[in-house]
């Protein structure tokens, strides 16, 4: 039985500190309470070199929790010894979190010899992991040329209003973010595009017409202008934007009578498994009790997932629109 945070005892770190108890204090990064945790990284920052075997030790926890601490405490004792194993983990982690959380204790470390490391990832995918990035450069000294680099710096910083400065230069890692994750930085990257014209941006223009996101068609529609492409082309563009046509009603009917497909049919993954599992209810209760009342309960249920399905799939069209 878990035991609920407010009766449990409060952690001693301070005794724990100065008995120099690391083990201790790396499981306090997984205890619930989060102040507790930071405070735990905090306090093996201060125990410095003696903690260091440990906490290298522990850089592969299966807990991200502990992994986040012990880079926040590795970053703040700044052990050189840290630096190998940081450059693999900021090169090669599956965790976006952990990959920045990396590359900023990797600028707090103040080895130059991360720099290149760090450079190659101002082209990770993940916006964070390239703001991290940035900011460790710029605590280790480093200043991008005035090419691509510095683009790719400026990107990463999200310092939009100077990439136009940089000409043709920037337009490769514009076009780059212009299929990143995250639908504010495809818009912003587009407007700059935008700005600065050419090849590059014709291309970009017409092809983020057909974004899934509305801000960023938005974005495009302004930038269209001084992409060089006529305006006439700009509803030509805007009717191939994706569309999933996908109707309330029908929506809403299908959840109704055979709860969970209304969400299969909205490209919800788990349709079909809740579909599964309340026909295997319903054929479980027919065999003690006829297959009336099951059916008659089963659309009692159903009743308010096909209200919300409804609704949902209004949302959908709003946004297409």
């Amino acid at each position: 039985m878990r035991i609920p945070l407010l009766f449990r005892s409060v952690p001693d770190i301070p005794s724990m500190t100065g008995a120099k108890d690391v083990r201790g204090l790396i499981r306090l990064l997984a205890y619930p309470d989060p102040d507790t945790q930071w405070r735990a990284a905090e306090a093996l920052g201060t125990i410095g070199e003696p903690a260091m075997e440990e906490l290298l030790r522990e850089l592969g926890h299966r807990d991200v929790r502990v992994r986040l601490g012990i880079l926040e405490a590795l970053g703040s004792i700044g052990d050189p010894r840290a630096v190998r194993p940081l450059l693999g983990i900021l090169s090669g982690d599956a965790s976006s979190e952990i990959r920045w959380a990396t590359a900023l204790a990797l600028g707090n470390l103040g080895d130059t010899a991360a720099i290149p490391s760090l450079v190659e990832a101002l082209r990770d995918p993940d916006k964070y992991v390239r703001f991290g990035s940035a900011v460790a450069l710029a605590r280790l000294g480093w200043e991008p040329g005035d090419g691509e680099e510095r683009a790719l710096f400026l990107i990463a910083r999200q310092d939009w209003s100077s990439l136009p400065a940089l000409g043709t230069r920037a337009s490769g890692p514009l076009l780059r973010v212009t299929r990143d994750r995250d639908p504010g930085i495809r818009a912003r990257a587009v407007g700059a595009l935008g700005e600065i014209g050419g090849p590059g941006a014709t291309g970009a223009c017409d092809a983020i017409l057909r974004d899934p996101d509305g801000e960023v068609r938005w974005r495009a529609t302004l930038a269209f202008p001084r992409c060089g492409i006529p305006l006439m082309h700009l509803p030509m563009g805007l009717a191939r934007r994706p569309t999933h046509g996908r109707s309330p009603a029908i929506a809403a009917f299908l959840n109704l009578f055979f709860l969970g497909l209304g969400y299969n049919y909205l490209d919800r993954w788990y349709g079909f498994l809740l579909f599964q599992l309340n026909l295997t209810a319903i054929v479980l209760a027919s065999l003690v009790w006829g297959p009336l009342l099951p059916y008659a309960a089963s659309y009692t249920l159903s009743a308010p997932f096909a209200v919300q399905t409804w609704y949902a799939a209004r949302r959908m069209e709003e946004v297409e629109e």
